[in-house]
């Protein structure tokens, strides 16, 4: 992480301690003192840091005395051990980016046809690695029996929650919970067929309280995947309808999952597990970066990052592995069902912590 970008994100006020007037010494605020403290820890030179914050209007004697002060700090010292550690672990995770580089391979995901369950488990599910499967869905009714007529007829009376109002938020997607919205399921299916391409709404998984009761008899079109599923009543998979144009931003889940395509294409755009050091994850799951428009100036590591896509076609499943992060567009009108009942174990989320801001 820059410099720059570094005090950009713990902001730039610049705040008054105890002055009894305009003439005395500007003070660091807290927020400067954890830009200080950061920049640091992670080795920046001392006499830059000092002139960034003489540039921020600080004084020169001010400056130097809260870089004395931290650089000393029993604090920032233990600190400066736990950053050694991290820094160990981002070792490791860049070696091993290297080593899956160095494949010819690299960039492509295996497409099988029929996969067996003990070669999926094993070659795929403990291994952490992304595959297509075909074949697997050739008795889905949902396949050829989901069009617009059908569920309007079998379910338009229903009112369904959706994600909406998308495009006023930047960050709809970490606040999913405030563009929730009721209507007519008959409704929905006109807005999503009426031809417009748009991210502003979408029915994804984060609406799956309501609309796992009402649109409970779809699942009878979409039997379990039994060769590499189990059967649960109280997570029979998760239903995704949207326009062209929907967009689910660059984030990581906290199971391994599968997403099997009923209707349109859906590029998925994948980045492996070790790359985390360089994915600018402020937040629980989710990455700072648009990976349709890289700010490469914004986030300059992201450089170090290579995509692999993979096209979705109806009727292909995509094995998405645990902590794989994803950028998902919607090509066509698509409808995507999702599941993580696995046969083998999937509750890695059940000691995962670090749900808040870094």
């Amino acid at each position: 992480m820059s410099l720059e970008s570094t005090s950009s994100e713990l902001g730039r006020e610049v705040a008054v301690e105890g002055a009894a007037n305009t003439n005395e010494a500007l003070q660091l605020s807290n927020d400067w003192k954890q830009w200080l403290a950061f920049n640091l820890m992670n080795g920046i030179e001392h006499d830059h840091l000092a002139k960034v914050l003489q540039k921020e209007g600080f004084s020169g004697e001010v400056a130097w005395q809260e870089i004395n002060a931290a650089k000393d700090h029993p604090y920032l010292a233990a600190g400066h051990s736990f950053v050694q550690k991290l820094k160990k672990r981002d070792w490791v995770l860049h070696s091993l980016s290297i080593l899956q580089e160095m494949s010819p391979n690299f960039g492509t995901v295996e497409t099988r046809h029929q996969l067996s369950r003990d070669e999926f488990f094993e070659r795929y599910y403990y291994t952490n690695r992304p595959v297509v499967i075909t074949g697997m869905l050739d008795d889905w009714k949902a396949l050829t029996a989901w069009t617009p007529e059908y569920l309007k007829s079998r379910f338009g009376h229903h009112t369904v929650e959706v994600q909406s109002g998308r495009n006023s938020d930047p960050e709809y997607e970490i606040n999913s919970a405030q563009h929730k919205k009721q209507m007519r399921f008959s409704e929905y299916v006109d807005l999503v067929n009426s031809g417009v391409e748009t991210n502003d709404f979408y029915m994804t998984a984060n609406n799956t309280g309501i609309n796992g009761q009402v649109l409970k008899d779809l699942w009878q079109d979409v039997p379990v995947i039994e060769e590499y599923l189990r059967r649960d009543d109280a997570n029979p998979g998760f239903f995704w309808y949207g326009p062209k144009g929907i967009v689910t931003p660059l984030h990581h889940d906290l199971t391994n999952n599968f997403m099997a395509q009923v209707q349109g294409r859906k590029l998925v755009r994948m980045i492996p597990p070790c790359r985390l050091p360089y994915m600018y994850n402020h937040r629980h799951c989710y990455s700072q970066v648009n990976l349709n428009q890289v700010d490469y100036e914004r986030y300059p590591d992201f450089q170090h990052v290579k995509t692999i896509d993979v096209m979705l076609e109806p009727g292909q499943i995509l094995f998405l592995p645990l902590g794989y992060w994803h950028h998902v567009s919607g090509l066509d009108i698509s409808i995507t069902m999702t599941y993580t009942n696995f046969l083998q174990r999937n509750d890695f989320s059940s000691f995962y912590t670090t749900y808040g801001h870094f």
